[in-house]
């Protein structure tokens, strides 16, 4: 059993896909654990029982896996918990007001904060270390946060707080001061096909490529096909922003960072760099440096940026998308009017 020392609240910050979420899971699956066994992966990060890993069959880590350890306080939005497939971690009160709601909370709520609060003051179960993940950090308002500050300031002696978030920016400046800040490594080229390979996601070497070793995105490969394809035909056709159609238009969020992503290997391509989502259409990204100039493609990709923040709005979606694989194709053409 990993033993408690005076320990600073840690936030691991890192990019979308890099397993953020993972790393801390497995990180409170060692610290709670009753008999765990030495890490079989290589330490990335020095996160608290990042030597360990939990053995999975002891009475501590079943009552994990049932998601019902008493030690455990996992702290996420509603919505998020959701897709994680947690919903047993969205507290009672919570739940008897999402008949309410029109939809999920993308929030911490100060409500679910109180009650984590309320939670770490009670005495372990297990007589061991209690563990508090709270992700991502940056979604919670200031009062939420004012709330959580309480308890990250004074924490009990047995309590372990891991957080993590993707917008480090994004954190509140008094959360941030309470937390040892760790960042999450991407990982090397190898791990990251291996990764996919485990998966079983096809052609996992471009994939990797695609998602820049981002492995633990739920779709690593999203819109690669579709970016390829317009790809193809924008450039097959240079000169006429009618070329035929890509396939079926991916929902907003995706087909804009597939955009964004075409315009940075571009742009790449007209510094002679290699291409970095797609090199194995380094051939076709040549052609368009022919047509496509580095300050069109500057200007598409700061718009491509505005729109990223307001993607996953449905108001419009699929016309705003359709406007902007037009304004795409016609970076291909010989004139702009």
């Amino acid at each position: 059993m990993i033993k408690k020392k005076d320990f600073q609240a840690i936030l691991l910050h890192g990019a979308t896909g890099l397993g953020v979420w993972e790393a801390l899971g497995n990180a409170a699956a060692a610290l709670l654990c009753e008999t765990p066994i030495p890490a079989k992966a290589a330490i990335l990060i020095p996160l608290p029982g990042s030597t360990q890993q939990a053995c999975g069959q002891c009475p501590a880590c079943r009552l994990r896996h049932a998601g019902n350890h008493p030690d455990l306080k996992r702290l996420l939005p509603e919505a998020l918990a959701l897709q994680l497939g947690m919903e047993q971690t969205i507290d009672h009160e919570e739940a008897s007001t999402r008949a309410e709601k029109r939809s999920p909370s993308k929030d911490i709520s100060i409500d679910a904060v109180r009650s984590l609060v309320d939670w770490s003051h009670t005495t372990s179960h297990r007589g061991l270390l209690k563990v508090a993940l709270v992700y991502p950090l940056d979604a919670m308002g200031a009062p939420a946060a004012n709330s959580l500050l309480k308890i990250l300031e004074e924490p009990p002696p047995n309590l372990y707080f891991l957080t993590g978030s993707h917008r480090l920016g994004h954190v509140l400046p008094t959360l941030r001061s309470r937390c040892r800040l760790l960042a999450m490594p991407r990982p090397n080229a190898a791990d990251a096909l291996r990764a996919l390979q485990a998966r079983e996601i096809a052609q996992a070497e471009q994939v990797a490529h695609w998602c820049h070793h981002a492995v633990h995105e739920p779709e690593p490969s999203g819109g690669m096909d579709w970016a390829r394809s317009l790809l193809q035909t924008a450039t097959a056709g240079l000169g006429s922003a009618a070329a035929s159609a890509p396939g079926p238009t991916p929902l907003m969020p995706v087909a804009v960072a597939a955009l964004q992503k075409l315009c940075v290997d571009m742009m790449r391509t007209q510094f002679s760099q290699q291409p970095l989502y797609l090199p194995i259409d380094q051939a076709a990204l040549g052609r368009s440096a022919s047509i496509a100039t580095v300050p069109r493609l500057l200007a598409f990709w700061r718009r491509l940026g505005d729109y990223s923040r307001t993607a996953t709005f449905p108001l419009h979606a699929s016309l705003t998308t359709e406007a902007l694989v037009l304004e795409f194709r016609q970076l291909f053409t010989r004139s702009v009017h």
